[in-house]
């Protein structure tokens, strides 16, 4: 039975059913651009141009605070954690560690926080040879905001 079909019946039936699958994926989640696209309403603007209108003023305050976090996070590693080396104790380092963060509001996210913490986590036990642990950093971040 297979032997009787073509090559080429065989891709003109692929063809086809690519085709009808498109169609009826465009028909099912992209109605409203296609009538719009025929009936020639469709904007010419920019899309581009529109996206970045559009952005929300929460996402600039993360663009923001990313950046104030790459800022804070060599802080840490050149003005606190390469200064201290191996030569200070924990609570030296926790005390600086403070000091360094003490303004910086990104603390109050989790997101943030957390990437703080495994940096200091990972760079601490690395240049200083001192282990933190999670609940010490947090800790120490909630004594400073009260």
């Amino acid at each position: 039975m297979l032997s009787s079909v073509t090559w080429g019946e065989f891709m003109v039936t692929v063809i086809v059913v690519i085709i009808l699958y498109y169609l009826f994926i465009g028909f099912r989640y992209y109605r409203e651009e296609i009538k719009s696209l025929l009936s020639g309403r469709l904007s010419k603007a920019n899309p581009q141009k529109e996206q970045q209108q559009t952005i929300p003023d929460d996402a600039q305050d993360n663009d923001d605070l990313f950046d104030e976090l790459e800022t804070v996070v060599n802080d840490l590693r050149y003005e606190v954690l390469d200064k201290a080396g191996k030569k200070t104790s924990k609570q030296e380092l926790l005390e600086q560690l403070k000091n360094q963060l003490r303004g910086y509001s990104g603390l109050q996210r989790p997101a943030y926080r957390t990437a703080i913490n495994n940096y200091i986590i990972m760079h601490a036990k690395e240049i200083c040879g001192i282990d933190f642990s999670e609940w010490e950093l947090n800790n120490a971040w909630d004594a400073l905001s009260r």
